[in-house]
């Protein structure tokens, strides 16, 4: 699986000079930030992210491009190829609803389990709640649940969204970032918590209280570094675990 800096520097972004001078810094940016001529551009050339940036707005209609999904799932595919995760993402969900007129959850859950594997955090998240779901929550369609495979993709999730949070606080990086990483931020608190409650719990596999503190409190000093106070999610699960560990110490 690829790190969050290989996620984050190969695919998700490229470097841009803050003047023409060759000594000057260069600040990362996303695709997104690129204007339709310069993207379509990049994308012809073979630039992955640029790929997977030009199918998004295929598939949503923006930049005054007409909506064409399947011209996305070209573009997607052509990324996914090049191991571009958004993109491998990207090719499952347009088969998850009949809003693109490519719904086939056999074809979804095959594409999401690759795009978990491939470092997609949206599909690592995806893949935990399916596993823990089981079928029925998929008229039948899907896996059996597996709440012990369910946490270690929602553990996944935890150390690609903090990599990915810790690359993009500590080095220059475009503002245009900012609505890429309000999502990553929002899966991280998210992968933290269900995967310390489960772990508190007990919930389908083995209770396991030290781990579930050290991850939210490893988490939590981590938030905290960022935003200069705790995160009060962390906070009541930590407080809930030590009540068990004190429970078990009795």
């Amino acid at each position: 699986m690829i790190t969050p800096k290989e996620y984050f520097e190969n695919y998700l972004s490229w470097k841009r000079s803050d003047s023409g001078l060759r000594s000057a810094k260069s600040t990362y940016a996303p695709f997104s930030a690129l204007d339709l001529e310069s993207l379509t551009a990049e994308a012809e050339a073979g630039s992955p992210g640029a790929q997977e940036e030009l199918g998004e707005r295929y598939l949503f209609g923006l930049s005054d491009l007409k909506a064409d999904p399947q011209k996305a799932k070209e573009l997607f595919t052509k990324a996914a190829d090049q191991g571009q995760p958004d993109a491998m993402h990207m090719l499952s969900e347009i088969h998850r609803t009949a809003e693109y007129g490519m719904f086939d959850y056999e074809q979804y859950f095959t594409l999401l389990v690759k795009a978990a594997q491939g470092g997609s955090w949206k599909a690592m998240f995806n893949l935990a709640c399916a596993l823990y779901k089981g079928k029925d929550a998929y008229d039948g369609c899907g896996f059996e649940v597996n709440k012990l495979e369910a946490l270690k993709w929602s553990t996944h999730c935890v150390v690609m969204t903090m990599g990915l949070m810790d690359f993009y606080f500590k080095n220059p990086c475009s503002e245009d970032f900012k609505d890429y990483f309000q999502g990553v931020f929002a899966l991280f608190i998210q992968s933290v918590c269900v995967s310390a409650r489960q772990l508190i719990l007990g919930d389908g596999v083995n209770q396991d209280l030290k781990w579930a503190h050290d991850m939210l409190t490893n988490a939590n000093n981590f938030y905290r570094g960022i935003f200069k106070a705790n995160c009060s999610d962390f906070e009541v699960l930590l407080q809930h675990c030590e009540e068990k560990m004190n429970e078990k110490a009795e």
